[in-house]
């Protein structure tokens, strides 16, 4: 296994009652180099406190397809591991080599679905790793035209469509966004000026290309299953290129709009969402592996530009 070139002093630290996978070597991100790894009483002994471990980068999922597709790239990376947190959390860890000197990252699978759900986990993320930034990477229904499934969505707004009021002639929405932060934009920006949009990846799976495109993302808690829905009316009249729906980035977004103040840290968050249907009658599962495959290795392709992203 080849040493990453240069180091970096935020790297992921063992401590407390963390269990580990079988992994013979670990990485010491103040030298650079490999080590063996110590007993686990060692580590009690002179290791950080668990609440002290750092991440550059923290990664929610939902589904256990979105989880192993995200862990198959994890697996890739320089180093990986399994761990066990002290209040039973399961995680992935990984150390990617990058031009800039290793970083890490880390990958947390909610609890469940839904909006709730996931800001439990993006708080239980920010309090065990303090990542600057949070990716949630998973599968979503498409409502835009220009989307086959199989793509990938990477939102540079979100919308929020649940809030209404209940009226006789039906509900009233009152839509809300959050755009990316500064420091994201400028992270996609970079992406696509440098590798084109929409961004073309391979796909293993059906032998061709699927197609990054960005644009704003519809969250709520209403799963989505009518192409007449008003939802996806409001959604378009609210913003026209809205181009999918899902249930759980408004919960991410909300918890980093109510953490985010100076000193805390964060740079921004980032949602990846390959399109597994188009959020009519015909939603179903058939296509869920192929749309969590293809969200993983666009994360997979986003992550150098995310790693210069700065505040």
């Amino acid at each position: 296994m080849n040493q990453p070139s240069s180091s970096h002093n935020s790297g992921i630290h063992a401590g407390g009652d963390v269990h580990t996978g079988d992994i013979s070597d670990s990485f010491n991100p103040v030298s650079g180099t490999a080590a063996q790894t110590k007993p686990v009483a060692a580590q009690r002994s002179t290791e950080a406190d668990p609440a002290q471990q750092r991440a550059d980068l923290g990664v929610l999922t939902v589904l256990p397809q979105e989880t192993r597709a995200v862990v198959d790239i994890f697996q890739q990376a320089w180093e990986y591991r399994r761990r066990v947190l002290p209040d039973g959390t399961r995680v992935h860890e990984a150390i990617f080599e990058t031009p800039h000197g290793p970083r890490t990252a880390v990958l947390m699978q909610t609890l469940d679905r839904g909006q709730l759900s996931a800001t439990a986990a993006y708080t239980r993320l920010r309090h065990w790793y303090a990542p600057p930034i949070i990716a949630l990477v998973g599968i979503a229904g498409g409502i835009g035209a220009q989307l086959d499934v199989g793509d990938v969505v990477l939102a540079d707004q979100i919308i929020f469509y649940d809030n209404h009021r209940d009226t006789a002639d039906g509900p009233r929405r009152r839509g809300e966004s959050t755009a990316l932060t500064a420091a994201l934009t400028i992270a996609v920006n970079d992406l696509f000026s440098t590798e084109g949009e929409p961004l073309r990846i391979p796909s293993p799976d059906h032998g061709g290309d699927f197609r990054v495109r960005r644009g704003p993302l519809g969250s709520g808690s209403a799963v989505i299953t009518d192409e007449n829905s008003r939802i996806r009316t409001f959604l378009h009249d609210f913003q026209e290129k809205c181009l999918a729906v899902e249930t759980e980035s408004g919960g991410l977004v909300q918890g980093f709009r109510e953490e985010f103040a100076d000193g805390t840290g964060l740079t921004g968050w980032l949602v990846l969402r390959g399109i597994s249907d188009h959020a009519d009658a015909a939603k179903g599962h058939r296509d869920h592996d192929l749309a969590a495959r293809n969200a993983a290795r666009a994360f997979h392709r986003v992550l150098p530009y995310l790693w210069d992203a700065r505040r």
